[in-house]
């Protein structure tokens, strides 16, 4: 009897020690580190998640293991746990917004549940979610290991998507203002719908633009856009699949674009002359790829592109001393794209208290095409078009980078180069501590027989805050910018983001033996300025107000002592 009742005693404590005590042994690996705790319950993130600053779980993951279960924690707009948060008008807030949905975002990730556990997946696709406005920060992590069976946590915190108002943009001398409705997440479905009106010194225009990242719940992308302005209109559609992951092994898509708007040409940044461009773009396209294949991934495209461009005098300047060729260009084209598999993330670059995704890798992209009198072409002409990037250096505290890009025609009846642009753009950070970076970014644009509609210009929104927009102009530019950035911990209002920078500008446009109408060719400035980034609202988009002071040209008249400049970029 005594035996029975400990055979009973024993059996009991065995089974309520699986209920208990399991949840909390932890298993070791080959260094007596623990792995995992076997079958643990996790804690789900709250309000107050830290995101790229957040500590991942300390457990390895078993090769081979299978993804048992996926949690979505959508956290909401406001963070009701913490008192500066938990107000009134917040908490309306959090209640009228609707969250991205559920499906909107398990549509988008690459993984599956019983799929086996890809860690290069989960960050792909946090990436992917990233890349979208109506999230604020995305966060991928394992959760829970027991046995061979990992937990995923997505956790996504949405931004304020609706978003009427007016802006302000002071640049160069020239006030913009903008009256705009957007949503960029209706109804939580992820679609985007914006109507705009814009006015600045040469026209007032007026926009509807709709974007759909996710169609009918597929991987398809829509685009459509209609602007009706004073000098002209633009008629956008666009439908494609993109090879969105580097495991991707087809892509299409099919646009089309029908415009006209005046084009004009300035010295000193005034308008001098003027003409009317009327455009018509189709194209459509195929792409192939075998998918990431030893950390990268190779992707052929063909296709085909009618691009038709047809000039006549404008209404209130007078034409170029020589008037812009018409051309017509109608031809297939083969693609290349190469990516390389080489991913990080940062904290504190661009962007101000968010993860940001840094590709570190290679990026090469290039496009040929024959546009023959024969498929419809004009004239015959070589099309080539392409772009590539690549990281120089990256270490934890120091990132540099550098890209080109490159366009142009080669006319086979003329014999000749037409249109041709290429750009060089080089990058550097240098981390001086959690709050401070210094910046630099070099910039170089060489042109070869521009259709005389074009003009390299500098100045005001393309370097050189102190001077008016485009105060120089030519065929070719070189601009230098440095800045010291500061990244402070002020959040007003828990609204708004601060940071602030010192800058210098120094650049240049110019066409060699061409007088400019400008005393010192380098264009030189100084200043201070303040950085505004919203941590609810208009994801990735940073306040510009600057105060820069010339140091070059002072003695002319159209040179200010100084200028206001006020904008909105996306980035720091």
């Amino acid at each position: 009897m005594l035996i029975l009742l400990l055979m009973k005693t024993t059996a009991l404590y065995a089974a309520f020690s699986m209920l208990t005590i399991g949840t909390v042994i932890a298993a070791e690996d080959d260094n007596n580190n623990p792995i995992a705790e076997a079958c643990a319950p996790f804690e789900p993130a709250r309000g107050n998640y830290q995101f790229i600053q957040e500590d991942p779980p300390e457990f390895a993951i078993i090769p081979g293991a299978r993804v048992s279960q996926i949690f979505y924690t959508r956290l909401p707009i406001f963070d009701e746990t913490d008192p500066a948060e938990n107000l009134t008008l917040f908490r309306w807030a959090n209640r009228v917004h609707l969250l991205t949905r559920e499906a909107v975002i398990s549509r988008q990730i690459l993984f599956a549940e019983g799929q086996t556990y890809d860690q290069r997946l989960l960050e792909e696709s946090g990436r992917l979610l990233r890349g979208q406005d109506y999230f604020y920060d995305v966060d991928l992590r394992p959760v829970s290991r027991c046995g061979d069976d990992v937990a995923v946590e997505v956790i996504t915190k949405d931004t304020w998507s609706l978003t009427p108002g007016f802006s302000f943009d002071r640049s160069g001398g020239e006030n913009t203002f903008s009256f705009s409705f957007r949503d960029s997440n209706i109804l939580g479905l992820g679609k985007q719908l914006k109507v705009a009106s814009k006015e600045d010194t040469d026209r007032h225009s007026r926009e509807l633009t709709y974007e759909d990242s996710n169609v009918l719940g597929s991987r398809l992308i829509n685009r459509s856009r209609i602007i009706d302005s004073d000098d002209g209109s633009n008629q956008l559609f666009a439908l494609n699949l993109p090879f969105f992951s580097l495991d991707s092994r087809r892509s299409w898509g099919v646009s089309l674009e029908n415009g006209d708007r005046i084009d004009e040409q300035f010295r000193r940044g005034d308008e001098i002359t003027e003409v009317e461009h009327e455009i018509e773009d189709f194209s459509v396209e195929l792409g192939f790829s075998r998918g990431l294949i030893g950390g990268f991934a190779q992707r052929w495209t063909v296709g085909y592109r009618y691009r038709r461009a047809q000039f006549s005098p404008g209404k209130d300047l007078p034409s170029p001393a020589v008037f812009p060729d018409d051309k017509e260009l109608s031809y297939p084209f083969l693609g290349f794209e190469l990516v390389e598999d080489n991913f990080d993330t940062a904290f504190n670059l661009d962007q101000i208290y968010r993860t940001e995704d840094l590709h570190l890798g290679h990026r090469f992209i290039s496009r040929l095409g024959f546009a023959a009198a024969d498929f419809g072409s004009d004239e015959d002409r070589v099309v080539l078009d392409g772009f590539y990037s690549g990281t120089l250096a990256y270490t934890e505290n120091l990132l540099w980078q550098h890209s080109l890009e490159w366009e142009g025609l080669w006319n086979d009846d003329r014999k000749k180069a037409e249109d041709v642009v290429v750009s060089y753009e080089s990058r550097y950070f240098r981390r001086i501590n959690s709050r401070r970076s210094f910046f630099a970014n070099f910039q170089a644009q060489y042109s070869k027989n521009l259709n005389t509609n074009r003009q390299i210009v500098f100045g005001g929104r393309t370097g050189a805050r102190a001077f008016e927009n485009r105060f120089q102009v030519g065929d070719r530019s070189v601009s230098l910018t440095l800045e010291e950035r500061i990244y402070s911990d002020i959040h007003l209002l828990n609204l708004i983001r601060v940071g602030g920078a010192l800058f210098v500008d120094v650049g240049r446009a110019w066409e060699p033996g061409v007088d400019n109408g400008v005393e010192d060719d380098l264009l030189v400035d100084i200043g201070i300025g303040l950085r505004l980034a919203s941590s609810k609202a208009a994801s990735g988009r940073v306040a510009h107000i600057d105060f820069a002071f010339p140091m070059t040209n002072r003695g002319d008249p159209e040179v200010d002592d100084f200028q206001f400049v006020f904008n909105i970029k996306s980035s720091f």
